[in-house]
């Protein structure tokens, strides 16, 4: 005797419900602990020097204004000519030292292209000017 099985096929359905809370609280958890950064200049603050010396003599002079022009041995110079001008100030002198006067107001970006730049063109060593006491 041949039974007939007439029993309808039962459906699973899986409730995402509790996997769409989970991914939401992950979501949250990731937003909340992540750490944002910052890439504006830094403001720095220059120390000042208890003694000066005056060794400047042989050594090439960087200046950097408040308005990020920049200035080598007192002329002007574009920041795309700063590297060569740099490079051939500096095979003329004996002593291939820098001393940069940065005003505080500039950017730090400005600071690491200077830097580079002498650096770039040659400099044995880079040094930094600064204000002697209760100056500024």
């Amino acid at each position: 005797m041949l039974y007939r099985r007439d029993r309808k096929k039962q459906s699973i359905l899986v409730d995402l419900s509790p996997l769409i809370d989970v991914v939401f609280l992950l979501l949250i958890f990731f937003m909340v602990s992540t750490r944002f950064r910052d890439d504006h200049g830094l403001d720095l603050n220059l120390p000042q020097s208890e003694s000066r010396q005056a060794s400047q003599e042989q050594s090439l002079t960087i200046v950097v204004g408040a308005d990020s022009s920049i200035r080598v041995d007192g002329e002007t110079v574009a920041r795309d000519q700063l590297e060569p001008t740099l490079k051939a100030k500096l095979e003329s002198r004996e002593k291939k030292m820098v001393v940069m006067r940065i005003d505080q107001s500039v950017a730090h970006g400005t600071v690491v292209e200077v830097m580079d730049a002498a650096k770039k063109a040659g400099a044995s060593g880079l040094s930094y000017a600064t204000s002697g006491p209760g100056k500024r």
